[in-house]
């Protein structure tokens, strides 16, 4: 053999070689999974129990080894239950009796919204007045004392911040993020200073707790108060505001069966024409009525239902929006 042909055989022989291993590299990368954040195996996912909500709206899908598929629509602050975890940035869920799969970037330890607790009145009323709204000529009380149980002789503010307390805690329980007004009695804080606060947290919902008073003893219930149409201070909420006061009342007087007395629509209320974000101020019952003082101040089961009814409420109307 002479010398050229010998070295052909060998760049034949190298040529031939290579063939092979880019035929075996192809041949094992076929059989095997892709492993790209949107081809995981079930397997991969590491097991967990886990209390997890939409924080936009969000696509699920029912394949681990599809999951850029869209199969099911899920929206904003909706509650999954994660099982499994993969290292690839995907969720297994559970949802509705049935398993998904979604990014888990796209899911949160809280439904990414705020509300923000206005435990109304204080220990001490605050005579000095301010405008009933921003730039207005007309001007009330910064803050009212508040009324007092005709017959528990429990003051209103008390009631109130109980109350914000109990809404609080339920509130967290489905996942709010919640920003309390005030944590104390002896505080000194107008109701522009309160609606300020609600603005300036970017909430969502701002609920303001308070118990109504009346001449008559007779009369009972509970109602919410809205801004009107017309309202010049909230011309950008006044839908919202009222949505949210008829969801708040109507899941209220549900669960609690206090008798529904509407929404009341005025302008004349500091803490809402101060306020930029969606309002209500929820009042709860009447304290000169015997009866609602008792429940309201008295009893722990009808101040369950009074929390329930608030928070159904707020998950109604969030749910609209």
């Amino acid at each position: 053999m002479n010398v050229p042909n010998k070295r052909k055989l060998q760049f034949t022989a190298v040529i031939l070689a290579a063939l092979a291993l880019i035929a075996a590299a192809a041949i094992t990368l076929a059989i095997q999974p892709q492993k790209t954040y949107a081809h995981e195996k079930a397997a991969a996912f590491q097991p967990v129990e886990q209390t997890r909500y939409a924080n936009r709206t969000i696509w699920l899908s029912k394949s681990a080894d599809k999951a850029a598929d869209k199969d099911l629509q899920v929206k904003k602050s909706r509650k999954l239950q994660v099982t499994g975890v993969s290292q690839n940035g995907w969720s297994k869920v559970a949802y509705q009796g049935k398993t998904y799969y979604v990014e888990t970037r796209y899911l949160s330890k809280d439904n990414g919204y705020l509300v923000v607790i206005d435990a109304g009145h204080q220990k001490k009323g605050n005579p000095k007045t301010e405008p009933i709204g921003p730039g207005a000529k007309q001007k009330k009380a910064k803050v009212a004392s508040g009324a007092t149980g005709n017959y528990t002789r429990i003051p209103e503010y008390k009631l109130t911040l109980k109350m914000a307390k109990k809404l609080e805690k339920e509130l967290k329980a489905r996942g709010y993020q919640v920003k309390m007004v005030r944590t104390k009695h002896n505080v000194n804080m107008s109701n522009s200073q309160r609606a300020e606060l609600a603005n300036n947290a970017g909430a969502d919902v701002f609920i303001r707790i308070h118990a109504n008073s009346s001449a008559s003893s007779r009369v009972s219930g509970a109602l919410t108060i809205s801004p009107t149409k017309n309202n010049k201070y909230c011309k950008k909420i006044y839908k919202k505001c009222s949505s949210l006061s008829k969801c708040v009342l109507t899941e209220f007087c549900k669960t609690t069966g206090a008798k529904n007395r509407g929404v009341m629509y005025t302008d004349t209320m500091s803490g809402i024409n101060w306020s930029k974000v969606p309002v209500t101020i929820m009042e709860m019952g009447f304290l000169s009525n015997k009866k609602e003082d008792r429940k309201m101040n008295k009893s722990a089961a009808y101040q369950k239902k009074m929390t329930k009814g608030m928070a159904n409420g707020i998950d109604k109307y969030l749910k609209r929006i």
